[in-house]
């Protein structure tokens, strides 16, 4: 089975023809959603994509990720967990590329961790059926980390945390990252898991992370934190801190499937490995397409 796929993020467009779950030809560019305008979206997509629909007139196409948001081509609704790929594809909607020609959008999924409380996701949803992992515990990584229990081949519940954007934040606009130098000594990363300890509930009274942030800070100040170890501390202390949290609102597992680059992961290992916790590790592109391929066998009308 061949179907096109267009994996549309905030600031990339990627697309695939694939069949099965080999990728036969890519095209990307640099049109995210965030740089186009309401009624963009298609011009964009046949641009890029208009030969393969032409040498490929049956078959499907998927659009996922923030196509479906409120700055992509339509807003898609959420499926709600728990999900597989059969709830998931109930719910796609379709946009019209012209000449008789449909593309449907994934629509992601909303899960609400308690009473009141909300949780949402473009995207990841596609990684973690894609992922190999039927039951168990799958973290997306990227700029919002997902933390996603797996039951029976179907998505239960996920847990977000914004580790990457509040780093960014840290090191762009507060005075606690903005003394970082590079070259960065990355020694600083464990420093940072260090602290993270000292904020996790299992290890006695929480250090709070509000607290343990000023403390980078105070120790730059005080001369007993190089500039060049403070970029990697604030990030070993941010992951450590996901990890905590994450443990803390899923059973502990003996292992977590990683959705990363490998240096990425390698990060992700080490914070882990304090609690006991192994990793397994996939390329995100590749559970990408292996989750899409699990999604439309469930559309037969497609």
């Amino acid at each position: 089975m061949r179907f096109i796929v267009a994996d549309w993020g905030t600031t990339r467009f990627r697309a695939y023809l694939v069949e099965e779950e080999t990728i036969l030809d890519t095209v990307s560019s640099d049109e995210g959603v965030s740089v186009l305008r309401q009624g963009q979206h298609r011009d964009v997509f046949l641009r890029r994509c208009a030969h393969w629909l032409e040498a490929e007139p049956k078959a499907p196409v998927l659009l996922v990720g923030m196509v479906g948001s409120r700055e992509g081509w339509v807003v898609a609704p959420y499926a709600s967990c728990p999900a597989g790929p059969a709830e998931i594809a109930k719910v796609m909607i379709a946009v019209d590329l012209g000449n008789g020609r449909k593309g449907h959008i994934v629509p992601g999924l909303f899960c609400e961790p308690a009473p009141g409380a909300a949780d949402v996701m473009r995207g990841e949803e596609t990684l973690a059926l894609g992922s190999g992992v039927s039951d168990g515990i799958v973290c997306a990584a990227g700029t919002h980390p997902k933390w996603i229990v797996m039951e029976k081949g179907r998505i239960d519940r996920f847990a977000t945390s914004m580790t990457g954007e509040m780093y960014a934040l840290l090191r762009e606009y507060s005075m606690i990252g903005r003394p970082a130098t590079e070259p960065e000594d990355p020694r600083g990363f464990d420093l940072g898991l260090d602290a993270a300890e000292r904020n996790n509930a299992e290890k006695g009274k929480p250090a709070g992370l509000l607290h343990l942030l000023f403390e980078a800070r105070a120790a730059v100040v005080s001369g007993r934190m190089a500039t060049n170890l403070l970029g990697p501390y604030l990030s070993g202390l941010l992951t450590g801190d996901e990890v905590n949290s994450a443990l803390t609102q899923i059973a502990r597992p003996t292992k977590v499937t990683i959705l990363a680059d490998a240096q990425r992961a390698d990060l992700y290992a080490r914070a882990l490995a304090r609690h006991g916790v192994g990793i397994e590790t996939k390329a995100s592109r590749d559970a990408l397409i292996a989750g899409l391929f699990r999604i439309v066998r469930h559309v037969p009308s497609l």
